[in-house]
């Protein structure tokens, strides 16, 4: 909808402007200089906020202290580039202190410019480092990318969110402006979206609670689960959540939710069902708890349609995670008392749904059409993933490395073992083993790590470790080198790709497992792999196991795997 007004042409400027003024903030404190003028320009666009012009910042930063102080409101502050960020310094230092939030918004120039003689520059992010509580930037860029409007949305409710959560305080918006500065478009008179804080304390209130249950009442609800520990009160409030009749679950793996078929299998049902199939079904709310998923297509998914939901992310976070992009509600609470909450406000309001059992069927096309198919497979890494999931006792504790190893298991996972675990906090394949080993000593049964040669060459010190108890199991699954690397598109055709990528250890298990006292096993297809997966799990000796598989091969099985599609 166009307006009478005129805004700024940089639309990321218009962002930041709209989501301040959607976070409650009404008065801005403006220096003037040319550098700032798209800022000055947005600001002077919004009729809801009061615009008071100082030249000296320092006595404006001070300005803007005692109006936050007095009304207890967030107040902006907007200068141009070089030193007149600085001279913001001993107010915002005296807020950070005081505890008062102060939006401090600085211009600067594009970063490929700074350092090179240009006027009026300096090293201004994070130039208030120590007096924030929290700097942010926002890089120059053009008007047509939308994922970085959406950055620029994202990042602005996050610092209003973090100015004025738990302890309130300043932060510093460093936006990099470049020309031309002063060129002006009429306002789009469109609401941005506005991510809100519940519960920054821990305790949702009551009534907080039953409107939100009013809300899940009435939507098709998706719940979905990234890695989280072993927790049985967790397990009670999403089983009893995801048990109304609208609510449909995503647990990954490594969520160590075990809700049976009906929630797990997330990249099997997501690739078997048409995309017109999948849109039809999209949900109205998203309700996440847990760290990052390793689903990149369930990612994918949500992220296609953030036009027709809204996301709640639930649980701990220091930051604001829009990973789906259609962020709403951080709730920060304890996930499972929340969800048990939720739950109770919401099931006296629930009617007719089917929502869930659409997705019932829908999930039982797509496992019987993927069953048959590792069913009738060859030997694969598909195929030992499929045997390992079978053979696994349900009281081990299982650990992934990344790459390859943590897919498969989210693929054929039906068994789920006591725990379930893998670095995905930043998913390195690095210290995998070691990790594992760690785990080990901390846990009277077995634990069990599969693991890659690539990954297990990387952390090869693991088999030396001191303390190994006899309870420690290691596949290693040898198809020579990053399997994942014939898998994934951005690689699997590069005629670089063995050389550079997937970079084949040519490990010798044998000679390191016998020499650091490690029992040593060996299989090369599905007879071999159970008859020595069986001796590995029964022997009182700690032990690794070898298996063998065609990695060119293995990845066009898995990449056929991911094309079994099921009828419109």
């Amino acid at each position: 909808m166009m307006t009478d007004r005129q805004d700024t042409d940089k639309r990321f400027c218009s962002i930041l402007f709209d989501v301040m003024e959607a976070h409650g903030v009404r008065d801005v404190v403006c220096s003037p200089g040319s550098r700032n003028a798209p800022l000055l320009i947005a600001a002077e666009s919004r009729r809801g906020m009061r615009k008071y012009n100082v030249v000296d910042e320092r006595a404006a930063a001070f300005m803007a202290l005692g109006m936050s102080v007095v009304s207890r409101k967030p107040v902006a502050l907007v200068c141009t580039s070089g030193t007149a960020l600085l001279n913001y310094a001993p107010a915002v230092a005296e807020a950070f202190y005081q505890g008062v939030p102060l939006i401090v918004i600085s211009a600067d120039r594009p970063e490929q410019w700074i350092d090179q003689d240009d006027s009026q520059t300096l090293r201004q992010f994070e130039a208030l480092l120590n007096f924030v509580k929290r700097s942010y930037e926002l890089p120059a860029w053009g008007n047509d990318d939308k994922e970085m409007l959406w950055y620029a949305n994202r990042i602005s409710n996050d610092a209003m969110i973090e100015a004025m959560s738990r302890r309130k305080g300043p932060v510093h918006i460093n936006v990099r402006l470049a020309e031309p500065l002063g060129l002006k478009r009429e306002a789009i008179g469109t609401s941005p979206r506005v991510i809100e804080m519940i519960s920054s304390d821990g305790i949702v209130n009551k009534e907080i609670v039953r409107e939100l249950g009013r809300s899940v009442a009435g939507s098709k609800v998706m719940f979905v689960a990234g890695f989280l520990p072993p927790d049985s009160r967790m397990h009670k409030s999403v089983g009893e959540f995801c048990s109304l009749p609208n609510v449909v679950a995503m647990t990954e793996t490594l969520s160590n939710l075990h809700l049976g078929e009906e929630a797990s299998g997330v990249d099997s049902v997501l690739t078997a069902l048409p995309e017109t199939r999948l849109d039809s079904m999209s949900p109205d709310i998203v309700i996440s708890v847990g760290g990052s998923l390793v689903s990149r297509k369930l990612k994918e998914y949500l992220r296609r349609n953030n036009s027709v939901c809204e996301h709640w992310s639930v649980g701990w976070n220091h930051t604001t995670s829009d990973c789906f992009m259609s962020l709403t509600k951080r709730i920060e609470a304890d996930p499972a008392r929340f969800l048990h909450q939720l739950y109770a406000a919401a099931v006296k309001h629930v009617g007719d749904n089917s929502y869930s059992s659409i997705w019932s069927e829908a999930r039982r096309e797509a496992f019987k059409a993927k069953d048959e198919y590792v069913d009738s497979v060859g030997w694969s890494e598909l195929k030992a993933f499929s045997i390992i999931d079978e053979m696994l006792p349900r009281d081990v504790n299982l650990f992934l490395s990344n790459g390859t190893s943590v897919r498969y298991a989210q693929i054929v996972g039906k068994h789920q073992p006591h725990a379930t675990y893998c670095n995905r906090g930043v998913s390195g394949i690095d210290g995998c083993g070691s990790t594992a080993v760690g785990g080990a000593m901390k846990y009277n049964g077995k634990t069990v790590l599969v693991t890659g040669d690539m990954s297990m060459a990387y952390d090869v010190a693991a088999l030396s470790l001191p303390g190994i108890p006899d309870r420690m199991r290691i596949i290693v699954i040898d198809n020579n080198g990053g399997g994942i690397f014939r898998f994934i598109p951005s690689t699997s055709r590069l005629e670089e790709r063995e050389r550079y990528f997937c970079c084949a250890p040519q490990l010798p298990l044998r000679h390191l497992a016998e020499g650091y006292g490690w029992e040593y096993h060996e299989a090369t297809d599905a007879t071999t792999l159970r008859e020595s997966l069986s001796m590995l799990l029964s022997s009182p000796k700690r032990g690794v196991l070898r298996i063998v598989c065609d990695g060119e091969s293995s990845a066009a099985i898995l990449r056929q795997y991911m094309q079994i599609t099921v009828p419109e």
